[in-house]
């Protein structure tokens, strides 16, 4: 008997229906609260077609995997529903939604379950993208959440948003704490961010090159090992690393090919780096459009860095595109907290080109992508206020002072 397709948009509707209460309310809100925990449901059967779902998703059978997570997250399964939410945070087998991924993954954290832990941490990942006044303050708590729930990968994000002051004020030394207890849980890209600090020096630190090396010898070892067991993210890493000559001799071919092999398995991030190397290396209109078509998928899965850096080839009409275009994909990467994107749309509406002119929209920009510690969207708000005052200076020179005397 043929199986019925599944009707994904529906289930989806039932979904959102029935987490939209207090998780996806504290969600939408952006109320960071300790959600009361449920206990997991053990079902032998259940886990059976969890883990059949998951075999779909390694062999590339992204749309049958979704179709049967949907089924189990329908049901309220934590474990489904954690694997459905990161289908919909990166556009596996589903349209890329990260504001449905919130809303499945606030429901799964409610559950004492195993991968509690790693749903905070994905937690914390979207409100670092999202940009409301105090997502940065909830992804950190997200975090610390997630470290309370014996997650270690935690102490990755903790480290930066310390080092950066991002969400907090900066604290150097709960940022290196943190950094070298993701070095030695074995994160290796994060270890790679802690030999940079060692090696320059950061923040006044003394620099210390052979605790450097280390640490960087000890990090490519074990991005190499996790990158051929499948991890994207390991992959990326290395492919810039490989770009950029850091710790190594660079090599863009191996870079080329790692970047590729992370893309291939959905990263994104790498899909981007990957459009921007061959887009920079060659004019020849056959890498362009694979360069483009790696970069829209990369847009599609709502990369804030692609939707920017596509929006910019919009902008200048590049490779035949069309500028109009460019206002949708900078106000997507606005909404997924790229602030770039802020500062590009920011401009726009500065001048009044492709949108109505409104300054009060181009300051809100601006602040926020300085916000964030982008230089860009710095010297568009300096610029912004050193054009509203020299105004200002003007209009006072030629507005004509009443100097009559009058009697009170």
């Amino acid at each position: 008997m043929t199986r019925k397709p599944l009707n994904r948009n529906v289930l989806k509707s039932a979904i959102v229906a029935a987490i939209i209460g207090g998780a996806g309310a504290v969600a939408l809100s952006g109320d960071a609260v300790r959600p009361a925990a449920k206990a997991e449901r053990i079902d032998p059967t259940i886990e059976e077609m969890i883990k059949q779902a998951r075999g779909l998703q390694k062999v590339g059978r992204w749309e049958a995997a979704a179709d049967l997570l949907t089924q189990l997250a329908s049901d309220g399964h934590p474990v489904a529903l954690y694997h459905l939410g990161r289908a919909y945070k990166n556009g596996w087998g589903v349209d890329a939604d990260l504001d449905q991924a919130r809303l499945i993954f606030m429901e799964a954290v409610r559950y004492s379950f195993a991968y509690r832990g790693e749903t905070a941490y994905e937690l914390g990942r979207l409100f670092q993208r999202s940009s409301g006044e105090r997502c940065a303050e909830i992804a950190l708590q997200w975090f610390h959440k997630a470290l309370g729930w014996d997650y270690p990968k935690a102490h990755v994000q903790l480290a930066k948003h310390y080092e950066r002051g991002i969400g907090t004020e900066r604290d150097l030394t709960l940022a290196f704490h943190h950094y070298e207890k993701a070095a030695i849980a074995g994160y290796p890209s994060s270890t790679i961010n802690y030999a940079r600090i060692l090696l320059n020096g950061r923040y006044g630190s003394t620099p210390n090159p052979e605790q450097a090396l280390f640490w960087a010898e000890r990090a490519i070892a074990g991005l190499e090992k996790k990158a051929r067991d499948g991890s994207a993210s390991s992959a990326k890493t290395l492919g810039r690393l490989y770009r950029d000559g850091e710790f190594m001799t660079a090599d863009r071919a191996l870079a080329r090919d790692w970047f590729l092999r992370s893309a291939d398995l959905g990263d994104a991030g790498a899909m981007h780096d990957l459009a921007l190397m061959m887009l920079a290396t060659s004019d020849d209109k056959d890498t362009v459009q694979e360069a483009l078509k790696w970069l829209r998928l990369a847009a599609k899965a709502e990369h804030g860095g692609a939707l920017t850096g596509l929006a910019r080839l919009h902008l200048k009409e590049k490779h035949g595109l069309d500028a109009d275009a460019a206002v949708e994909l900078l106000e997507r990467g606005v909404a997924a907290g790229h602030p770039g994107a802020m500062e590009e749309l920011g401009r726009l509406y500065a001048k009044g080109k492709l949108v109505e002119q409104d300054r009060t929209k181009a300051f809100e920009l601006a602040r926020k992508g300085a916000d964030r510690g982008h230089q860009g969207s710095a010297t568009l708000l300096e610029e912004l206020q050193k054009t509203d005052e020299a105004n200002l200076t003007i209009l006072l020179r030629t507005t004509p002072q009443d100097t009559s005397n009058k009697e009170g």
